[in-house]
């Protein structure tokens, strides 16, 4: 028997007959990769699950971010009417200050003229 012909039975055997086509994938370690390509199936799979919820994840967190900046937004325009709020305080006090020291001098000017006069009774009852 030839080479050739051997090798046509083999392939004919492969091809019709599935006992010796398992047989022979058993041999070369065919189920074996198989088996190994289906736990590597497995862990890809979990995987991708494990990077779609971490994906998730990350989308709520981004959400929760632009929440929170929008929070400080928020935050930074109620500060600046606070501060608009306060430096018209301050305009209306520094108001009420001048004021105030406008109505300080005029009782300085009133008292001088109360002792002025308080002087001029005096003389005059003294010369009386």
């Amino acid at each position: 028997m030839s080479e050739a012909s051997l090798e046509d039975q083999f392939l004919e055997l492969l091809k019709k007959n599935e006992k010796f086509r398992l047989a022979v994938a058993s041999y070369l370690g065919y189920n074996e990769i198989l088996r190994k390509l289906s736990e590597h199936d497995e862990k890809f799979n979990s995987i991708l699950e494990e990077i779609k919820l971490l994906r998730e994840d990350q989308n709520k967190l981004w959400e929760n971010q632009n929440k929170l900046w929008e929070e400080v937004r928020a935050l930074r325009e109620g500060q600046k009417r606070l501060w608009e709020e306060v430096k018209a305080l301050r305009e209306e006090q520094n108001r009420l200050w001048e004021g105030q020291n406008r109505l300080w001098e005029s009782q300085n000017r009133l008292w001088k003229e109360v002792k002025y006069l308080r002087a001029e009774v005096d003389s005059f009852g003294k010369a009386v």
